[in-house]
Formats: C-alpha cells, sequence, structure tokens
C-alpha cells in the first residue's frame, strides 16, 4: 500500500504500512480507554476509605459514562479536520490526567487537610475525583473512542464491520483485564491505597497509550481506490433520519445499561430462591461471575455480530439482534434454572456489545465514511442520555418495589428493544437507496 502525503500533519512512513498494525494499536487504545468499565472494582475500597454512599460513587461513573457521549458528539466533526494520530494523543493526555487528577482528590481526603469524617474535606476530595475521573477522564474517553472507530474504519472500507467489531471488542476486553488483572495488581502493589493505585495505572496507560499513538495513521487516499463512492457520500438525509438513529442506540443501551446495573442482585435472587441454605459470599461470588461471563459475552458480541453484518447486511444483523433480544427478555420472567438464566442474559448482553460494533459501519452505509465520524458522535449521545436514566431508574425499582423490580425491568427492557427492532426496519429502504453507485463518479 503506497501510503502519500496527507493533510493532517502526521508523520509518512518511509515504507508501506500494514493496516493491521493500525487495527492492533486501535484495540490496544480502546482497551486502554474501556477499563473505565470496571470502576465498580473500586466501589467498596473507597467506601472503605472515605466513608462514601453508593449514590456518591456512582455519579463518578455516570460522568465518565456522560463525558464519552457528549466528547464524542463535539470531536466526531473534528476527525476529518485535524487526523487520527493527533485525535488520540490529546485522547491519551485527558485519560491518563483523569487518574492523575482522581489520585490528588483521593490524597487530600487521606489527612493531609484534614481527617476524612470532616464534611468539607470528604466533599472536597469527592468533587476533586469526579472532576478527575468523571469530567477529564470522560472527555478523553469520548475524544478517543469514535476517533479510534473511525480512523480504523477508514483503513477497512472492504471490512468495515470485521474492523469497528474488532476494535470496539477491546473496548469490552479493557474492562474484563482491568477488573480482574490490573487493578487488583495494582491495588496489591499500592497496599490497597487507592490513590497510589491510580498513580500507577496513570503512568502504565501513559506508557502503553503513547506508544499505540505512534501507530495511528489517519486513512490516506490511495485507500479511496478500494471502495467506490455511492449515493451516500453525498445524500441529503432529513433530520428524522438522524433522530431515528439517536433513538435505536439510546432504546437499545437502556435494555444493555439498565440490565447491566442489576445483574448481579438479579442472579443472587434468582440463585437464594433456588437454594436458600447459599452464604451471602457465595451469592456474591456467583454474581460476580456472572457480570465477568458477560462481559465476555460483551466483547465477543461487538464482532461477532459486526463481522457477521458484513455478509447479512446491517439493517438485517440489527433486526435479528434486536428481535431476538426483545424475545430473550420476555422469556426471563417464566426461568428458575440459573443455567438458563445465565445464557439468557448472556446473549442479551452480547446482543447489547452487537449494536455498539454494528453501528458505526450502518452510519457508513447510510451517510458515508467522511460523514461517519460526526453522525456517530452524535449518535453516541443516545448511549450517553442512557446511561445517566437507565440505571438509577432500575435502582430505583430495586429499592422500591423489591419484589417486582425484576419483572418491570425484563418488560421495560423488552419493550424498549421492540421499538428499537422497528425504528430500524425503517431504514431498509434507505439504506438500500444510500448503497448505489454514485452515477456522478467514475
Amino acid at each position: 500500500m503506497n501510503i502519500s502525503e496527507n493533510p493532517f500533519n502526521e508523520p509518512v512512513p518511509a515504507k508501506a504500512l500494514d493496516r493491521r498494525l493500525i487495527l492492533v494499536a486501535g484495540v490496544i487504545l480502546l482497551a486502554s480507554l474501556g477499563s473505565v468499565y470496571a470502576w465498580s472494582f473500586f466501589t467498596r475500597p473507597l467506601q472503605a476509605a472515605y466513608g462514601w454512599s453508593n449514590a456518591q460513587v456512582s455519579i463518578v461513573f455516570s460522568l465518565a459514562v456522560a463525558g464519552l457521549g457528549f466528547s464524542a458528539l463535539y470531536t466526531g466533526p473534528l476527525v476529518s479536520k485535524l487526523g487520527g494520530r493527533r485525535l488520540m494523543k490529546r485522547s491519551a493526555k485527558f485519560f491518563v490526567s483523569g487518574y492523575l487528577i482522581s489520585a490528588l482528590g483521593l490524597y487530600l481526603g487521606s489527612g493531609v487537610i484534614g481527617g476524612a469524617e470532616s464534611a468539607f474535606v470528604s466533599w472536597l476530595s469527592f468533587l476533586v475525583l469526579a472532576f478527575g475521573y468523571g469530567v477529564i477522564g470522560g472527555i478523553g474517553l469520548g475524544t478517543g473512542y469514535v476517533t479510534a472507530v473511525s480512523t480504523v474504519a477508514g483503513w477497512f472500507p472492504d471490512r468495515k464491520g470485521f474492523a469497528t467489531g474488532m476494535i470496539v471488542m477491546g473496548f469490552g476486553m479493557g474492562a474484563l483485564f482491568m477488573s480482574k488483572v490490573f487493578a487488583p495488581f495494582s491495588m496489591k502493589i499500592a497496599g490497597g491505597n487507592v490513590a497510589i493505585a491510580f498513580l500507577f495505572i496513570a503512568a502504565v496507560y501513559a506508557v502503553i497509550m503513547m506508544i499505540a499513538c505512534h501507530y495511528i495513521y489517519s486513512p490516506h487516499a490511495s485507500i479511496a481506490t478500494m471502495q467506490k463512492a455511492t449515493v451516500a457520500d453525498t445524500y441529503p438525509h432529513k433530520t428524522n433520519a438522524r433522530v431515528r438513529l439517536w433513538l435505536v442506540c439510546f432504546l437499545y443501551s437502556v435494555a444493555g445499561l439498565g440490565i447491566i446495573s442489576l445483574l448481579s442482585p438479579l442472579m443472587q435472587n434468582l440463585l437464594a430462591a433456588n437454594d436458600p441454605s447459599l452464604s451471602p459470599a457465595e451469592l456474591a461470588a456467583a454474581g460476580a461471575t456472572l457480570i465477568a461471563i458477560a462481559s465476555i459475552g460483551n466483547s465477543v458480541g461487538r464482532l461477532f455480530w459486526a463481522w457477521t453484518s458484513d455478509g447479512i447486511g446491517r439493517v438485517n444483523a440489527f433486526i435479528i439482534l434486536l428481535g431476538t433480544s426483545a424475545l430473550a427478555y420476555l422469556l426471563m420472567p417464566q426461568v428458575s434454572s440459573p443455567l438458563i438464566y445465565s445464557i439468557l442474559i448472556c446473549y442479551v448482553i452480547a446482543c447489547y456489545g452487537g449494536g455498539f460494533g454494528t453501528i458505526p459501519s450502518l452510519i457508513s452505509d447510510l451517510f458515508g465514511p467522511k460523514r461517519m465520524s460526526a453522525m456517530h458522535g452524535l449518535v453516541l449521545t443516545g448511549w450517553a442520555v442512557a446511561g445517566l436514566t437507565a440505571p438509577p431508574l432500575f435502582g430505583y425499582m430495586n429499592d422500591t418495589i423489591p419484589e417486582h423490580a425484576a419483572n418491570a425491568a425484563y418488560y421495560i427492557c423488552a419493550g424498549s428493544l421492540v421499538l428499537s427492532t422497528i425504528i430500524v426496519w425503517t431504514f431498509k429502504g434507505l439504506h438500500r437507496e444510500c448503497g448505489l453507485p454514485d452515477k456522478r463518479c467514475p
């Protein structure tokens, strides 16, 4: 592949560049960013050290989710102007800075300016933590997510589903690696001190991400020869097409994030009903195991459904994954077997991940590669809004109507997915039209 000059002031390799190297670099970068999903690992250590409530600790994660969505909205249009490498370096700087500021906040609450029992010290420490991890780190998340997906997709116009599926799978696997390997190791190195653990995590990710950024290049002109221009590149979409895509992302995110927030208690309740002799520790271990397995399903689903969409079409893939997920949720209230329940849960989480793996390629098919990053940023705000609304709603139901919360959650998820399936179906004709060759191009 010949590498020509590009408008982003990026270094041009002296020899042909293997696009698979860029894919690997993108996966590593998103795996680093995906560690945000493992935030719950630090919940109990933070509560034990600083006396914060579940609500306070959850707010930090919600801010990171919102930061991802809304910074992606801002960054999307910049990808085609500033280039992938520059924006990925910006993402790494924000992301690492988020951990550093968070560590500072925790250090302030460790007694250097007063005891943690002081309301002023406690709130100051919490606000700095929330600003660092939630706001600054969230900006890094959104900047990197939309940039990496758009850049890698641009290098694989002939295999968009596979490429975007691989890279967003990295985002999911990063959370599993963080929660099961890196976070426990960091806490061991730090002697259980979360502030020191955050400093260690920041240092490691700074090195990893800067090295990976060295292998990120924006798609060059030679790549364009691999895909003929289609109507999508210039199609005058109406606002309702953008709204419908946003609703699709919002609705399947409500179903995914809502059920993820209750995975452990739902599994524990089912097991306790089947075997009342199980101890709280055994129930908690079972809940943690289901979360880990579901995380793997989330990651694999991102690649499987995106790759499948290369063969059966984006709209068809969405209809199948959303429709079958709705059916699985409708079956859950009737299931009493922990094994069958676990299989259904892992399937719906895999489909939730599949939505994120497939939607970049659907956007590219509808709006063209040049408009993909801006539209992807807009659509991701649907995920951000779902993250701010679904977990609190499901948690409120679990607190106020615990005996009915599970079934209510399943039916809300099923209804959201049915509606999302209907909306996706309305894209069939438009998707077919946007895939036609552009007769104005040779």
